[in-house]
């Protein structure tokens, strides 16, 4: 049997290699979504407000051909694959139309990686945003997002504070996220802690009722990702999303406060 012959018998009885399947309008919505409308490869912008339907600027592409050839499958074979089948929502992702006529005809193994990696973070951001879903958070905490929002400089000057516990959350490589939350503390965490102070038994507020509703977010979503950063904004994006905030800065300081209070992240242990 010939080699050409014989690879193209492996292909055709690949359990995974399914048909093609066109994606469904909702479909196209989750995959623009999931990539914040944006080509992941090269950053062109896949849809403009108001463009008509008949305009695309994006493809919905196979990361791991559905019909590929005999070269492309010899060069992927052995590689990982993403959901069950090739039409798997996990196996496609929106990609701007020069994107994907590369990835479709000119994939190398390494091209073919890069994006599968790109697709397993979009896939770990969607879970732990998914993860906020059910979560519910006590409704005071819009107050203080309020508050935070509303201070003037002058206030802020006597507000300093060290914050002495983060170092232990954070790795060597970490130290951006961790200026980062370190700037908030310094700067808010008395301030916060005040409010929350202020608040206690108003309405039913509890601090403690909070700080458990933080920390039980915070452990759904840290057995989904060990990414800090991501767990960080997605959880700021619960804040925003639950108190119908546009400040995300503010929001950030909120969860700083509650990295530094202990809610958020453990202590790295030696």
């Amino acid at each position: 049997m010939a080699k050409n012959d014989a690879i193209a018998k492996v292909i055709a009885a690949d359990p995974y290699l399914k048909e093609r399947r066109a994606p469904t309008a909702v479909d196209q919505q989750l995959y623009l979504k999931e990539v914040s409308f944006v080509c992941p490869l090269c950053g062109k912008i896949l849809r403009h407000r108001g463009q008509r339907k008949t305009n695309k600027l994006y493809e919905i592409a196979h990361i791991f051909p559905n019909s590929p050839t005999e070269e492309q499958y010899e060069r992927l074979k052995t590689l990982p694959r993403l959901g069950s089948d090739s039409e798997s929502f996990e196996n496609k992702i929106a990609l701007c139309k020069d994107c994907h006529n590369q990835q479709d005809y000119h994939t190398t193994a390494e091209d073919y990686l890069k994006l599968l990696e790109k697709k397993q973070r979009f896939l770990k951001l969607t879970d732990l945003s998914e993860a906020t879903l059910t979560m519910g958070l006590e409704l005071q905490i819009a107050d203080v997002v309020k508050r935070i929002c509303a201070l003037h400089e002058d206030e802020m000057a006597t507000l300093n504070y060290e914050p002495v516990r983060l170092t232990k959350k954070f790795s060597a490589t970490e130290v951006l996220l961790k200026n980062r939350i370190g700037t908030y503390v310094t700067s808010y965490y008395p301030y916060i802690r005040d409010c929350f102070k202020e608040l206690e038994g108003i309405n039913g507020f509890r601090l403690d009722a909070l700080s458990l509703q933080i920390k039980s977010c915070f452990i759904k979503m840290e057995g989904l990702s060990d990414n800090k950063s991501d767990i960080f904004d997605q959880l700021v994006n619960w804040v925003m999303a639950k108190t119908c905030s546009t400040s995300r800065e503010a929001c950030e300081a909120i969860v700083s406060f509650f990295v530094q209070n202990c809610e958020v992240f453990r202590e790295i242990t030696k």
